[in-house]
C-alpha cells in the first residue's frame, strides 16, 4: 500500500492508531480508498490478523471491491467472513447461533415470492380482508424488525402500525417462519440481535474476537444496524465509520441520520473531514455548498476541486414556460453534445417528471436507459390502467382481461376465472365475451354475478366514450371509475402511502401523455413503439433515474430538471412543514449537483399541465441558495415571440438538431 498516494486528510484518516474515529467523507473524495486502506493498514502496521477485521458495506458491489482493492495490496486471498453486507456478515453468524432462535443451522433465507406465499397463508387463515395486500403487510413488519420490536411486543407493535390484526399477523407469520426453518432478511438482523443481546457470553465472545469494525456508507445505517455493531464492539473501542451526513437521503427506508450526526458526542472521538474533491469542478461545488450550507442538523465541511483535468465552466439555469418545453429543451442540449466518450445523466426528483423527457430522448433517437427502475409505460400502475384501455378497445384482448379482472380486487377468485376462461374455450370466445355470455344466460351464481356485472358496465362503458370524448378525458374517467386512484389513495401502510404517491403521478403523467394524441389507436401505436424501442441497448446509453438512485455515481453532464416547489422540494415535504423532511430534500439536491464533474445543467417549468388542469409553479428555493456562482440563466418563459426559440423548443424544427440523423433512421426502420 502507498501512503503517499493519499492526500493529507486521508493519511491522517487511514493512520488513525486505536478508538472510534469518524471520517466523513465528501462527495468524491475517495471514501473507498480510504475505506480500503485503513484496512490494509491494520493488517500491515498495526498487525492484526484481517480474520478479526469487520468491514461492513450497504452492497455487495462494494464489498467485493474492498475484497479485491485488499487482496490487491496484501499478495493474498481475503476469504474473510467478515467483509460484506450486514446481512451477508450476520447470516453467517446466526447460523453459527441458529437454536437459540428455534432454528436449524441449514435454515433457507426466503426470497420476496416465497415471503408472499407465507403471508398469504397467515393471511388466510386469520381470515384477513384481501383488499390489503400481502405486500403491505410485509412491508410493515419488516419495518418492525428494523425498529427492534419483536412479534411478542403487542404494546410497541400497536403504538407502531395502524394496520389491521397486524400484532396478530406478525406473530403467526414468525411462527410459521420458526416452523418450516426459514428466516426472511429482517430475521437475520433481528435474530442476531436477539442473540446478543440475550446471550452474554456469545456476545462477550465475538466483541473479544473482533479487533477492528469498519462501515462504509454509515449515513444509511438503521437502528437496528447500528445497535448491532455498537454489541461487537470491545473495551478498545476500535470503530471506523466512513459516511456522509449531507448525504443521507434514505430516512423514508428507516436510515437514522441521528447516527452519524450523533457519533462524535456518543464516542467522544475525532472526526475526519475529507474536503478534497477529485470529482468536479469549483463552480459545481460552490453551488452544492451554498445549498447545503441552509441545513442546520449537519456537522459541516467545505468541498474544493481537486481535479486539474476537470474543466471549469458555468452552471446553465434554465426556465421554460411547460414541462414539454424543458424536456425538449434536455433533449435538443444533449443531441448537439452527445457523443461515445462522454457520460449523460438526466436526473429526475419524481418519476413522473420521467414520460416527457423519455418521449423526447425517443424522438431525437438517443439510446437511453433507465436506471433504478422499470420505464415509464412499463411501471406497474400504468401498464394496469392500459389494459383497461386496451380491452375497452379490443375486446378480444384476453392478456388485458386477466390483468385488470380483479383489479382493483372485485372478490373475484381463481376459480371464478377459471369458469369464465373454460367457457371461452368451449364456446369459441374471448375471456371479456365470454364473462359477458355467461352473465346475459344467467350461468353465473347471483355472488359472483354482483361482482363481475359493474365490471362489464365499465368496459363498455369506456368502449363507448372512446370516440365520443377526449383521451384526456378518457383517462381520468378510467383513472377514478375503475377504482384504482381509490386504491391507491386509501393506502394504510406508511411506507406504500409514499410510493403510491409516486404512482398516482405517473396516472397523472399518462393523461398528460393522452392529452398529446387524438385517437387511441395512435396513442397505443405509439406505446408500442417505445417499449420496442425501449428493448435495444447501446454501450454509452444516457442514464435517466431519479436523485435516489444516483447515489454513488457521476456523468460528465448532468440534467436536473423540475426545480420547482412541489417537486423539488416535493409537496411531500412541503405539506409535512417540518425541518426533518425539507433538510432531507436539500441532501438530495446536494446529492444531484456534485454527480456533474464539469457540465451541470438545471431547469425549471414556469407551469405544469397535470390531470387536464395547468398548474403554476415558483421556482424551487433551492435555487435562490445558490448565491455568488458562476452560473449562466436563460430564461424561455417571457420570450415566446423571441425568433430563437423556435429552434430550441418547437417539435416541428427537431430536425435542426445534429440528431436528425439517429432520429430519421429510427423512424424508417419502423415504418418498414
Amino acid at each position: 500500500m502507498d501512503l503517499h498516494l493519499l492526500n493529507k486528510e486521508q493519511k491522517i484518516a487511514v493512520e488513525h492508531q486505536k478508538g472510534p474515529l469518524l471520517v466523513l467523507s465528501g462527495a468524491g473524495t475517495g471514501k473507498t480508498r480510504v475505506l480500503t486502506s485503513r484496512f490494509v493498514y491494520i493488517v500491515k502496521n498495526l498487525k492484526f490478523d484481517f480474520n478479526r477485521i469487520i468491514a461492513v458495506t450497504f452492497t455487495n458491489k462494494a464489498a467485493n471491491e474492498i475484497k479485491e482493492r485488499v487482496k490487491k495490496a496484501l499478495d493474498q486471498n481475503i476469504e474473510s467472513p467478515w467483509i460484506g453486507t450486514f446481512h451477508s456478515i450476520f447470516a453467517k453468524f446466526l447460523r453459527k447461533h441458529a437454536h437459540h432462535v428455534g432454528l436449524k443451522s441449514n435454515f433457507n433465507i426466503l426470497d420476496s415470492e416465497d415471503q408472499k406465499k407465507l403471508i398469504k397463508q397467515v393471511l388466510e387463515y386469520c381470515k384477513i380482508d384481501k383488499e390489503v395486500s400481502e405486500s403491505i403487510y410485509l412491508n410493515e413488519i419488516q419495518n418492525l424488525k428494523d425498529e427492534k420490536i419483536f412479534p411478542q411486543d403487542k404494546s410497541k407493535i400497536l403504538k407502531y402500525s395502524s394496520l389491521e390484526n397486524i400484532d396478530e399477523i406478525y406473530n403467526i407469520y414468525q411462527q410459521r417462519l420458526i416452523e418450516i426453518n426459514a428466516v426472511d432478511f429482517g430475521d437475520i438482523l433481528l435474530h442476531s440481535y436477539f442473540i446478543l443481546t440475550n446471550h452474554k457470553d456469545i456476545q462477550e465472545t465475538h466483541s473479544n474476537y473482533i479487533q477492528h469494525i469498519l462501515i462504509d456508507e454509515f449515513q444509511d445505517t438503521n437502528l437496528l444496524q447500528y445497535d448491532l455493531i455498537k454489541l461487537l464492539l470491545n473495551n478498545n473501542q476500535n470503530l471506523f465509520c466512513v459516511g456522509d451526513d449531507d448525504q443521507s437521503i434514505y430516512a423514508w427506508r428507516g436510515a437514522k441520520i441521528e447516527n452519524i450526526i450523533n457519533f462524535p458526542d456518543e464516542f467522544n472521538c475525532e472526526v475526519v473531514r475529507l474536503t478534497k474533491n477529485y470529482r468536479s469542478n469549483n463552480a459545481i461545488l460552490e453551488a452544492a455548498s451554498s445549498v447545503i450550507s441552509n441545513n442546520k442538523n449537519r456537522l459541516g465541511k467545505n468541498l474544493e476541486s481537486y481535479n486539474n483535468e476537470i474543466p471549469e465552466q458555468k452552471i446553465n439555469l434554465k426556465s421554460f414556460y411547460s414541462q414539454e418545453e424543458e424536456s425538449l429543451w434536455v433533449a435538443d442540449n444533449i443531441s448537439r453534445k452527445y457523443n461515445d466518450q462522454e457520460t449523460f445523466g438526466i436526473l429526475v426528483r419524481l418519476t413522473a417528471q420521467m414520460r416527457s423527457i423519455e418521449d423526447k430522448l425517443i424522438k431525437y433517437a438517443l439510446p437511453y436507459e433507465i436506471i433504478g427502475g422499470p420505464r415509464f409505460f412499463e411501471r406497474k400502475e400504468i401498464k394496469d390502467v392500459l389494459s383497461y384501455l386496451k380491452l375497452a378497445n379490443s375486446q378480444s384482448d384476453d392478456l388485458s382481461f386477466e390483468r385488470i379482472i380483479n383489479l382493483p380486487r372485485r372478490g373475484i377468485g381463481e376459480q371464478s376465472i377459471k369458469i369464465i376462461i373454460d367457457h371461452s374455450r368451449s364456446n369459441n370466445l374471448s375471456f371479456f365475451e365470454s364473462l359477458k355470455d355467461l352473465a346475459q344466460s344467467n350461468k353465473l351464481s347471483p355472488s359472483l354475478l354482483s361482482k363481475t356485472q359493474p365490471f362489464i358496465d365499465l368496459i363498455n362503458k369506456i368502449s363507448d366514450l372512446i370516440n365520443k370524448t377526449s383521451l384526456e378525458d378518457l383517462g381520468i374517467f378510467v383513472i377514478e371509475e375503475s377504482g384504482y386512484l381509490k386504491m391507491l389513495e386509501n393506502e394504510k401502510n406508511k411506507l406504500k402511502q409514499i410510493e403510491n404517491e409516486s404512482r398516482i403521478d405517473n396516472l397523472k403523467e399518462l393523461v398528460n401523455a393522452l392529452s398529446e394524441f387524438e385517437n387511441l389507436d395512435e396513442f397505443l401505436e405509439h406505446v408500442g413503439l417505445v417499449n420496442e424501442n425501449q428493448k435495444k441497448t447501446h454501450q454509452n446509453s444516457i442514464k435517466l433515474m431519479t436523485l435516489h438512485a444516483a447515489k454513488g455515481l457521476e456523468f460528465d453532464h448532468v440534467y436536473l430538471p423540475g426545480w420547482e416547489e412541489g417537486i423539488f422540494p416535493s409537496s411531500r415535504a412541503l405539506e409535512q412543514n417540518s425541518s426533518k423532511s425539507l433538510e432531507e430534500e436539500r441532501r438530495l439536491a446536494y446529492v444531484g449537483i456534485t454527480r456533474a464533474k464539469y457540465d451541470l445543467n438545471l431547469s425549471y417549468a414556469s407551469s405544469r399541465y397535470t390531470y387536464g388542469i395547468n398548474n403554476y409553479s415558483l421556482p424551487s428555493r433551492f435555487l435562490s441558495e445558490i448565491k455568488n456562482i458562476n452560473l449562466e440563466e436563460t430564461s424561455y418563459i417571457d420570450n415566446q415571440n423571441d425568433t430563437n426559440r423556435p429552434k430550441l423548443l418547437s417539435s416541428d424544427n427537431i430536425a435542426l438538431s445534429p440528431g436528425k440523423k439517429r432520429m430519421m433512421e429510427f423512424l424508417n426502420k419502423h415504418k418498414k
